[in-house]
């Protein structure tokens, strides 16, 4: 009579909790990482949305500050700030219009040419050209976030 061993392959409790804990980490890794992608996906979107609003009111700004040019009118100084309309309503903006001041340039002697030409240049830039910010503000996960928009406009 021939004997016939037959050798078990078995996990022990020990190799399954430990098989248990790494897809534990590995589900919790992917889940975090999923989690963030959404989050930022939120935030590119707000962001771009942010950005196009931005872009339509500057767009909207500077075509009434044309207009104001060409009858003559060229503002001093200017604020202003709003919503924007639904479904954007989540959305806000500020604009601000100032007198570009720069300071006169150091340019050797006082009296000098160089001196007088330096003052005249800062006095006309400071008559022609105004800095226009524009602000879009909104609310993202309890906090306010906002981007600025600048750029200049010129009366020649």
């Amino acid at each position: 009579m021939h004997l016939r061993t037959t050798s078990q392959h078995a996990f022990t409790l020990l190799e399954v909790m430990v098989a248990i804990a790494v897809l534990a980490i590995s589900f919790t890794v992917l889940l975090t990482f999923s989690g963030n992608t959404l989050v930022k996906s939120g935030r590119a979107e707000r962001m771009l949305t942010a950005t196009l609003l931005a872009r339509q009111k500057m767009a909207e700004i500077e075509i009434d500050l044309n207009k104001s040019i060409k009858k003559g009118e060229f503002p001093e100084e200017k604020s202003d700030e709003g919503k924007f309309d639904e479904p954007f309503e989540d959305y806000n903006w500020k604009m601000e219009i100032r007198r570009v001041e720069l300071p006169a340039p150091v340019t050797g002697e006082k009296g000098s040419i160089q001196e007088t030409i330096g003052r005249q240049l800062t006095k006309e830039i400071s008559k022609t050209v105004r800095e226009l910010t524009l602000t879009v503000l909104w609310t993202e996960m309890g906090e306010e976030q906002s981007f600025d928009v600048v750029t200049h406009i010129v009366k020649l």
